[in-house]
């Protein structure tokens, strides 16, 4: 197997145990949650920000990590702890030990993206660079379509069940994912990286930071609230709720993959430009229309956003280089995560200050829309 190969089925292993069902995997539990009382409402919604805040807290702690440990140790650490994280969910200890265990599954993805995706855009040829990311960040997907294809039917048997079951398709991916990251080599800060991280970022860096920010506030209505809106507040049953998971995870897989392939095809820049054009239409959609088709539309378009940030993983190595592209990830996720922070909880308190679901879905695809017009300002890029 080649090496960008092997690094890119990593980097989707990490990504489907640390996103996929670290963060994704608890969307389609919620109604069960709040209708059994484990948690109230507000209880499950800062829950979801609690994990999400977890982000910002492993994109600060990375470096001090990098000096204690190698970037491959410190890969494989993440999904060991990640797995005892999925397990010790399994516990109905209530909302502090649940808070807690989310909060580290969103200290180790952004470790994992971090790391994992320096490895891919290193390594990967810059003709394969759009199918190596999009490889990476299948795995949201293929953890979104797993976990929503078994979760329904563990709830039938309880609570219990459904996290043994995430749980377990974690130990399968953590397996795979330790194989693919045995004997891997140091990114070796260099020289000329120790020069890069002195310098300042360009303008187009600059830009994808603040796109990445938007992205990630864009994702959170869907990424908490999507399922409990489609039961709760539309009346739906809960299976019809559990089929949109699974629509959710089936974009994730099909429409990362396609993203990739068009990006191949027609460049970085103008299929950003697209995305984000159908992550807007994703969150805007649901509070106009209603209907089975416009609703799975909405599942469908938001399942792809994985193809989003691998193209915009390629497109900042083209901005930075491959040397620097560690940095302007780093930078990246940081703006992630303190968008998830400020985004997550901001919308959260909203939510249960108002129970108003459009104004949720209406801030996403707002948040969607600014950041399609920023990535029309950005000059384009030759790729092979």
């Amino acid at each position: 197997m080649q090496q960008w190969l092997k690094y890119s089925i990593g980097a989707h292993s990490g990504l489907l145990l640390g996103m996929g069902l670290g963060r994704f995997s608890y969307t389609p539990i919620i109604p069960m949650l709040i209708q059994s009382n484990h948690f109230t409402p507000a209880e499950t919604g800062y829950i979801g920000a609690i994990n999400l805040s977890g982000y910002i807290f492993g994109a600060l702690l990375l470096p001090k990590l990098r000096n204690w440990s190698s970037e491959p140790e410190l890969i494989r650490a993440c999904f060991v702890v990640g797995l005892i994280a999925l397990f010790a969910s399994i516990a109905p200890l209530g909302f502090f030990w649940l808070a807690f265990w989310r909060f580290c599954l969103g200290v180790l993805v952004a470790i994992i993206m971090i790391l994992c995706i320096a490895y891919v855009t290193k390594f990967a040829p810059r003709k394969r660079l759009a199918l190596a990311t999009s490889i990476s960040f299948t795995g949201v997907g293929a953890g979104v379509l797993i976990s929503s294809s078994i979760l329904p039917f563990l709830l039938k048997f309880g609570l219990e069940w459904a996290w043994a079951g995430s749980a377990f398709i974690g130990l399968f991916t953590t397996i795979v994912g330790l194989l693919c990251w045995k004997g891997a080599p140091n990114l070796e800060a260099s020289i000329s990286l120790n020069k890069a991280t002195q310098q300042k970022l360009s303008n187009s860096g600059r830009k994808l930071v603040l796109v990445q920010a938007l992205f990630s506030i864009g994702l959170i209505p869907h990424s908490i609230y999507w399922v409990d809106y489609l039961v709760r507040d539309l009346g739906n049953p809960i299976e019809l709720g559990s089929i949109q998971w699974v629509l959710v995870g089936v974009g994730g897989l099909i429409g990362t993959f396609l993203w990739g392939k068009l990006a191949d095809r027609i460049g970085l820049n103008i299929s950003l430009v697209l995305v984000f054009v159908a992550l807007a239409l994703s969150a805007i959609t649901p509070i106009i229309l209603t209907s089975i088709m416009a609703l799975t539309l909405s599942s469908l378009l938001f399942g792809s956003q994985p193809g989003s940030a691998a193209i915009i993983a390629g497109r900042a190595q083209f901005a930075a280089g491959k040397h620097a592209m560690l940095k302007l990830w780093r930078y990246m996720v940081l703006a992630v995560g303190f968008s998830q922070i400020l985004g997550g909880f901001f919308l959260v308190t909203l939510f249960n200050l108002t129970g108003n679901y459009t104004l949720i879905f209406a801030i996403g695809g707002t948040a969607f829309a600014i950041a399609t017009t920023i990535c029309c300002t950005l000059p384009r890029v030759r790729q092979k």
